[in-house]
């Protein structure tokens, strides 16, 4: 029996090896975003990810999907407003489907500077965007960058919140924002997942898969999709969490 299909809005192809990736294809990946993260020459950085790891996910068997952006923890002091000129030039590229990741990690002044222009961006390209919370002060970051978010013209259906945990989704879910739960096992995790998915339904929540940057579990998503049919759930139910919900939020087939 062939295993059930996901997509992962959240991957570092260039952290993971050409064996991992042909496993993740073997366990069901049809399609994934490669994210930008954190790095140094960021535009050196883009160009590996529209080229060498789209390559690569491709002679994998996975459908390549690309997500751009100045992440919060690289932000250059120098040269950012050149970063932020040539962006929209690389969704000339259909595999450019979004901005991100995104997001704050410490905060302040500048970190919300470069994120509202970036959102404005996305409004300006109609383009989704993939922010992060991070793992400290997760909540009072979680209400400020959604506040900014709220400031910009971006629609909120076209903004996907990752890593959110139980005390963010209600209010990243009440904002009508999608909703990203990282499986990774430091993360929320499928029992939580299978909780609110119970719950809620699959409107606008969708499983990730972090992996590639730094030490995770590379079948995090299968194992998830595993634990969710234990827990009950139907494979309606978990087929949109894990596939056409992430293709829909993509605004992709």
């Amino acid at each position: 029996m062939d295993p059930p299909p996901f997509v992962d809005l959240h991957l570092h192809a260039e952290g993971l090896g050409l064996a991992d990736l042909e496993t993740l294809a073997f366990f069901g990946l049809k399609a994934a975003v490669t994210c930008s993260g954190s790095a140094g020459d960021l535009h050196k950085h883009w160009d590996d990810l529209v080229t060498v790891q789209t390559r690569r996910l491709q002679a994998a068997g996975i459908r390549p999907l690309v997500a751009l952006g100045v992440h919060p923890s690289s932000i250059p002091w120098h040269g950012v407003d050149d970063l932020l000129t040539r962006l929209p030039h690389y969704f000339d590229d259909p595999r450019v489907v979004a901005l991100g990741e995104l997001g704050l990690q410490e905060g302040g002044a500048r970190e919300e500077e470069i994120l509202a222009r970036q959102l404005q961006l996305a409004v300006d390209l109609r383009r989704p965007v993939l922010l992060r919370t991070p793992a400290t002060e997760k909540v009072s970051r979680t209400r400020r960058l959604l506040s900014i978010v709220r400031e910009s013209r971006l629609s909120p259906d076209q903004v996907l919140v990752d890593h959110v945990i139980a005390e963010t989704f209600a209010v990243v879910h009440a904002c009508g924002h999608w909703s990203g739960f990282s499986m990774q096992p430091e993360a929320l995790g499928p029992t939580m997942a299978a909780t609110l998915l119970s719950k809620h339904g699959a409107e606008r929540i969708v499983l990730t898969g972090d992996i590639g940057e730094g030490a995770s579990d590379l079948l995090a998503l299968p194992r998830a999709a595993e634990a969710l049919r234990r827990a009950g759930l139907s494979t309606e139910l978990i087929h949109r969490a894990l596939y056409e919900g992430p293709l829909a939020f993509l605004g992709q087939s």
